[in-house]
């Protein structure tokens, strides 16, 4: 559509005998002509209008021209309707009969006012269309204005751990994507309008107005954009360099495991799809992984085929230790002593760590190890459960005796009253014989020697009540009841002095609460006896004294 306000103030000139319809004059445009080339629709025209004779022919063909010029409503094209226009209006001048040269004049006056009626509705889609472009730039140059908060919401770059190339970087990459990524969005966003309005039929003026602030626009995009690009572009390249310079370059003995390499190069790979690089640096960049991909390849085939051979070298070391084990085993079944097995097994265990083996090998061999082990291990063990059993049969013995004893002592003292004196003596001296025999404790030496005294006592307080019980003329019996007393007093100094060792044991030591409860208990005891032993005194002085009174 360009110039097409000039075309359509074209001149009408028809001959000067040419009669036109009533109010037809008034409609006709004056304006000046304008030269151009035509267009190859129209150029073919032209062509097929040499062969044509009559002018009415080339009238008719020319109106079907120009209706063919206006059937897209959407897209007419103009320039053709109008060069058809201004070469059919000469031929209204040729010769031919005044009703054909009428209606094909009104043909041709319709047409005219159809292209301008046409013209008004496309110059009416073309100014809203301009509106609505031009709002598009205005949101486009606010969107600019706030760029820093538009940034903010911008999704960070995410860079894979295991990425540790860019690792180090991190921030800038992620700063400068993040500009990117914004910055792309307003450059397509120019692009787009930009494109809109090449193809949106509108006046150029209006067209130049567009371009005009779409290369504001673009002016702070585009340079900003390209040097960004730049940055991150060789800031990329360079780390990608290093990192083939570290592992692929030079020969190096303490490469890192292979399929970390793989993923670092697969997560290179996809980072930089994710990146805005510019065209170079992703090409240098995915040849040079690509290389190192390949050399990956190479070296894990070396190292397949190293493992293949190592793995070999390995079962040929387990079916040798498997031969050791199988003779271990053999040996074991003889049941020899448990040093000569110890040192058998400590030989297979030594030649195990003079060779390679894997860990799970290991401990498979280590387990047939113990197994074959097993019976002289067994033999000792059951030996050891038998000997703990005899052990704990005698000390079951030894506590039953301990327990019979201490029942058949505190029988003879619960049964005292109803025991003759003669017979308590009896089982006493029993007593003894059977308690010399016994391996006690202390502590059971101390209980059973605090009964013996209690036992001693009650046999002395018997001594005393036959004594006592002895009548008047029984004079010859006074010896007796003094040497009892004698007797009795020397067993008071015994129990005092008794109590005295146990209450210095008592306040000297740090017994806990159990022993320390044990030592009151025998002070205690102490006291009632000396108690019983003061009152048989008093009575055995008393007795005396009547004898004597």
């Amino acid at each position: 559509m360009e110039n097409e306000n000039e075309v359509l103030s074209e001149p009408l000139d028809l001959p000067l005998d040419t009669t036109l319809p009533s109010g037809e004059e008034e409609s006709l445009p004056q304006v000046k002509s304008v030269h151009r080339e035509p267009s190859a629709a129209f150029a073919e025209f032209l062509k097929e209008m040499e062969g044509k004779a009559s002018a009415e022919e080339k009238v008719r063909s020319s109106m079907e021209f120009m209706k063919n010029s206006l059937v897209n409503p959407m897209a007419p094209r103009f320039r053709d309707f109008w060069d058809a226009r201004r070469y059919c209006l000469p031929l209204f001048k040729e010769q031919m009969s005044a009703k054909i040269r009428g209606d094909l004049w009104q043909e041709y006056v319709d047409l005219s006012t159809e292209a301008r009626r046409l013209k008004e509705i496309l110059d009416e889609q073309s100014a809203f269309a301009y509106e609505q472009i031009d709002l598009a730039i205005q949101a486009l140059a606010n969107d600019l204005e706030g760029y820093d908060a538009l940034k903010a919401q911008v999704v960070t770059l995410q860079i894979p751990s295991n990425c540790s190339t860019m690792l180090l970087n991190v921030e800038q990459y992620q700063e400068m994507q993040r500009n990117l990524q914004l910055l792309n969005a307003f450059a397509s966003k120019i692009n787009s309008l930009r494109k809109e309005v090449i193809r949106t039929e509108m006046r150029i003026k209006n067209k130049n107005k567009l371009f005009e602030k779409l290369s504001s626009a673009g002016d702070s995009v585009f340079p900003k954009r390209k040097l960004m690009i730049k940055q991150i572009s060789e800031l990329f390249t360079t780390d990608v360099s290093s990192f083939v310079k570290k592992y692929f370059v030079s020969e190096s003995e303490s490469l890192p495991p292979l399929h970390q390499l793989r993923e670092e190069i697969k997560a290179l790979q996809t980072i930089a799809k994710d990146m805005t690089l510019n065209a170079q640096s992703f090409t240098e960049t995915r040849l040079k992984l690509s290389e190192c991909w390949d050399k990956l390849k190479v070296l894990d085939k070396e190292r397949k085929k190293e493992f293949s051979q190592k793995r070999q070298q390995l079962r040929q070391n387990v079916e040798q230790v498997l031969e050791k084990i199988k003779a271990f085993e053999e040996y074991c079944k003889e049941f020899p002593t448990i040093n000569d097995a110890t040192v058998k097994f400590e030989e297979v265990l030594s030649y195990m760590k003079t060779i390679d083996l894997s860990y799970p090998e290991q401990k498979m061999l280590k387990d047939e190890l113990f197994n074959a082990r097993k019976p002289v291990w067994d033999k000792q063990k059951n030996e050891q459960i038998e000997r703990e059993n005899k052990e704990k049969e005698v000390e079951n013995l030894k506590k039953q005796k301990i327990t019979d004893f201490r029942s058949s002592l505190e029988a003879l003292l619960t049964s005292a009253d109803s025991t003759s004196f003669e017979a308590m003596l009896e089982k006493r001296d029993s007593l003894v014989e059977e308690y010399s025999q016994l391996n006690i404790s202390k502590a059971d030496k101390m209980l059973f020697d605090r009964s013996f005294k209690q036992l001693k006592d009650v046999i002395d307080e018997k001594k005393s009540e036959n004594l006592l019980s002895l009548s008047d003329s029984d004079k010859e019996k006074l010896n007796e009841l003094v040497a009892l007393l004698a007797e009795r007093k020397k067993r008071r100094l015994e129990i005092k002095s008794q109590i005295e060792i146990y209450r210095k044991v008592l306040g000297g030591s740090g017994f806990d609460f159990e022993k320390a409860m044990m030592y009151r208990e025998l002070i205690e005891a102490e006291k009632a006896a000396l108690e019983k032993i003061n009152s048989t005194i008093e009575e055995i002085e008393e007795k005396v004294a009547e004898i004597e009174g």
